[in-house]
């Protein structure tokens, strides 16, 4: 069959029968398009025992499917329904297997099955993959991204956006890859071992000054409510910015002056009470207490927690003229001042919520509470 001499006609489709392998068809249409199918009967379909009835399957447009590689797909859709299968069908598993585990789809399902509870902050997980991953990788297998893909990615993340979010896009595929690893999805994860120095966290050691603190606590003031309480809160508890933002009234213990971060809001996934000193009390009694919601540090009338902090922090350094600096410096300069104060380390470290190695058996939430009153008390003297 020499098929790039097959001509269309006029007025009619041509279909043209392979001489060498049975049931094979080219079709061409009376605009010149070519393209192949197979005709067949599937064994064990007809009544009696019979072949079923005559079905149709395409293989393919030419010349992307020269008349070799037609002979070759034709061949193994006969031979799969002279044993009683029928290719199409089996063609439709196939190509709804790979919808299932194309990027985007895998994606969803690690956001839905994993992030959603393994961290309170899967909202942007979801939100970073789908703004720069699902893009560069829709409608592909998530085992045909391999390391190129994902190097090429970083780079124009970095490129277009800086390597911080280049940091966050390589930091939460590697944990859907490795997810998907785990699930049987992947045999290996395209990003293990990749070397990419320049996107390596480099722990910060910033301690501000106490005149520093001094600034940022007299801008805090200036700022008012929600972000000036915040950011005196974080100084007065040495706590994350994510456990003082989310503040709920019901995590207030009135009877202990302190008040308790839920252990599915803390890091170490354990619950941390924290004391208040007489200034940090203050500024908990002091704060709205809405009745359409439960945050106490809101714009939204306590439905939702403050959120917003890179203009806060903007306007927080204008107003403090302190440089380069991050709120989670306020949490290392809080516990380096404490230390300063004379506090033992192992209390500041219980204040601080680290999980103290070689600490075994059931965790006492009210253990070291004493300890970390007096450290607080101290340290919010300063500050009264």
């Amino acid at each position: 069959m020499a098929v790039s001499k097959i001509a269309p006609e006029a007025g009619r489709r041509l279909e043209v029968f392979d001489a060498l392998t049975p049931g094979l068809a080219l079709r061409v249409t009376e605009g010149g398009k070519k393209s192949w199918s197979v005709m067949y009967r599937v064994a064990g379909r007809g009544t009696g025992g019979n072949r079923g009835p005559l079905r149709r399957m395409t293989l393919g447009a030419y010349p992307l499917i020269d008349l070799k590689a037609a002979r070759e797909r034709a061949r193994e859709a006969l031979e799969l329904a002279d044993r009683g299968d029928d290719p199409a069908d089996l063609r439709k598993d196939e190509l709804r297997q790979k919808g299932e585990r194309v990027f985007e789809v895998i994606c969803k399902r690690f956001v839905e099955l994993h992030a959603k509870a393994h961290t309170q902050k899967w909202r942007d997980t979801e939100r970073l993959l789908n703004t720069y991953a699902v893009p560069a990788w829709r409608g592909r297998p998530i085992d045909g991204i391999d390391r190129a893909a994902a190097h090429e990615l970083l780079d124009e993340v970095t490129m277009e956006h800086g390597t911080g979010a280049a940091r966050e896009v390589r930091k939460h595929i590697t944990k859907l890859f490795n997810w998907a690893v785990d699930r049987g999805l992947l045999a290996a994860s395209p990003v293990a071992g990749m070397r990419r120095p320049e996107l390596t966290y480099a722990p910060r050691e910033r301690v501000l000054s106490m005149d520093e603190l001094r600034a940022v606590w007299g801008a805090a003031g200036e700022m008012g409510y929600p972000f000036g309480p915040m950011v005196r809160l974080l100084i007065l508890t040495a706590q994350r910015r994510a456990e003082v933002a989310n503040l709920e009234r019901g995590w207030l213990l009135p009877d202990q002056r302190a008040f308790e971060v839920p252990g599915s809001h803390y890091k170490t996934d354990r619950p941390q009470v924290v004391p208040l000193s007489a200034p940090a009390l203050a500024l908990v009694e002091a704060l709205p207490k809405w009745n359409g919601g439960d945050f106490l540090l809101s714009t939204t009338g306590g439905k939702r927690p403050v959120s917003g902090f890179s203009k806060a922090k903007a306007r927080l350094d204008r107003l403090s003229k302190v440089e380069d600096w991050t709120l989670h410096d306020l949490r290392r300069s809080a516990a380096t001042h404490m230390a300063r104060l004379g506090i033992p380390q192992e209390h500041i470290e219980r204040v601080l919520g680290h999980a103290i190695e070689g600490v075994a058996g059931t965790y006492n939430r009210y253990s070291y509470l004493t300890e970390k009153r007096a450290a607080l008390e101290l340290w919010g003297a300063q500050w009264a």
